[in-house]
């Protein structure tokens, strides 16, 4: 069986090109300004879609840090926030430990050294929000 190349030469072009386009949607970098928190200060914002909000926030090893969040519920809406050793939302370094409540909207740990810690937002499909983190 002969196969022409000018036949599979576009089949060759778009194989190619997926494997690239593969290759950058996982090393997406995650260029938005993080916001420093302070701590017992509520932070609002409004958020929704594809999009997340980054905030940032230095606890001291043996520290306990409570994350509160609350939003205005309409329609069904959802915000959650997640916890990241990370700078890069898409790099998917959560903290895996810490103790959930109130269905998600509270978590509580104790930090295990002194570093920044990312907290970022997001709702589905979007919602005015309102997060609040204690380091105590």
């Amino acid at each position: 069986m002969k196969i022409q190349f000018a036949k599979t030469f576009p089949l060759f072009i778009a194989v190619i090109a997926f494997i690239l386009c593969a290759g950058t949607a996982f090393s997406q970098e995650d260029t938005d300004p993080k916001k420093r928190l302070k701590s017992g200060v509520a932070a609002l914002g409004y958020i929704g879609g594809e999009a997340h909000d980054s905030y940032v926030i230095k606890a001291k090893e043996g520290q306990k840090m409570t994350v509160e969040i609350t939003w205005e519920a309409e329609d069904g809406n959802r915000a959650e926030f997640s916890i990241s050793r990370s700078a890069n939302f898409f790099d998917g370094d959560l903290v895996n430990f810490g103790e959930e409540s109130d269905q998600g909207r509270s978590w509580t740990r104790t930090a295990p050294k002194t570093a920044d810690y990312f907290i970022y937002v997001v709702a589905h499909p979007t919602a005015n929000y309102r997060i609040t983190v204690r380091l105590h």
